[in-house]
């Protein structure tokens, strides 16, 4: 074979491997637009074949976190469009974005993780890890604001709701009440909505604290319960009366752990404004846990005022003997 007809050979072999690489391309674009199968597609339990692997802090990288914010802010429409349960696999809906679909795939993901870990501080800390994944996501639906409704809203509430678990508080409140003005639900497994929910845990976890004096050693942010109070406040909230209750005993804890001793000005008006908060909580829920409370708030506040009492009536009388 002449040199010429040996390079004519070779372009012409490469020219067939083009052919055939464009074609197995075409190929797989079309496998993935193909209509879904009326059967359904069995996928292997990968659980039985290997542990789950534990959550990787770390693994979505800024610009990945970047991307998501992007997709959550600027295309509101998609993220409601694809009538896509979160308990379903994303894998089986060819209308779901990409983008939109590795958050609803991560977060299956993260569910099986969470339901192999038996102990609930294991649980949380693994959450506490998961959570960095969602930020850019869960950034730019805020940032979106109002939207269509659609199922993905309840992939936002539980996010909202494990940030809430690890205790998160100030990052979960304007989740909160981003749920609160444009209405969304909870999953159904919370059996509540999201104020309550909310409600529910943080005021839990600090009354417990208070009443371990362990507030201050694990960063408790008592702003957050006011916060919670004008949000309740600022929606016309209708709490359960139990609820409620439990929101004004936190106040009250909180209110008096802040409390100086050697300031009689400034313990008394703690004092007087825990007494309102409990009152308020026993008036709601009779069972709250605050009646001795108030017994203790008030023999203080008596005391204190005869004490004061006392002292101007003496100061009236040093004044006198002087004038005399």
């Amino acid at each position: 074979m002449s040199p010429a007809e040996h390079a004519k050979a070779k372009a012409e072999a490469k020219a067939r491997e083009k052919a055939e690489a464009e074609a197995e391309a075409k190929a797989a674009i079309l496998n993935r637009r193909r209509p879904l199968m009326t059967a359904p597609v069995v996928r292997p339990d990968i659980r039985a074949e290997k542990p789950v692997p534990p959550p990787q802090p770390g693994r979505t990288s800024p610009a990945a976190r970047r991307r998501a914010y992007l997709v959550a802010s600027g295309a509101g429409a998609v993220l409601a469009a694809s009538g896509l349960s979160a308990d379903v696999s994303p894998m089986d809906d060819i209308s779901l974005s990409p983008d939109v679909a590795k958050i609803v795939i991560q977060l299956e993901d993260d569910r099986r993780r969470l339901k192999d870990i038996k102990a609930t501080d294991r649980k949380v800390e693994a959450k506490r890890l998961m959570l960095p994944a969602y930020k850019g996501w869960c950034d730019g639906v805020l940032a979106a604001g109002a939207g269509e409704r659609g199922p993905l809203d309840q992939v936002f509430t539980t996010i909202m709701a494990w940030t809430i678990d690890v205790g998160d508080y100030m990052t979960a409140l304007p989740m909160l009440e981003h749920t609160m003005i444009h209405g969304l639900d909870m999953p159904a497994q919370f059996n509540r909505d999201p104020i309550t929910f909310a409600i529910d845990q943080i005021c839990e976890e600090a009354i417990r604290l208070y009443d371990l004096g362990l507030a201050k050693d694990a960063g408790f942010d008592a702003a957050v319960l006011p916060m919670l109070q004008d949000l309740v406040a600022d929606h016309d909230v209708d709490l359960h009366d139990e609820v409620e209750a439990k929101l004004h005993k936190a106040m009250g804890r909180a209110v008096l752990a802040e409390a100086n001793e050697e300031d009689a000005a400034d313990l008394k008006a703690r004092q007087e404004t825990a007494l309102r908060e409990y009152l308020a909580a026993i008036e709601k829920c009779p069972r709250v846990g605050v009646k001795k409370d108030i017994e203790r708030l008030q023999r203080a506040l008596t005391k204190a005022g005869a004490e004061t009492a006392n002292e101007d009536q003496t100061s009236t009388e040093n004044t006198a003997s002087q004038d005399a």
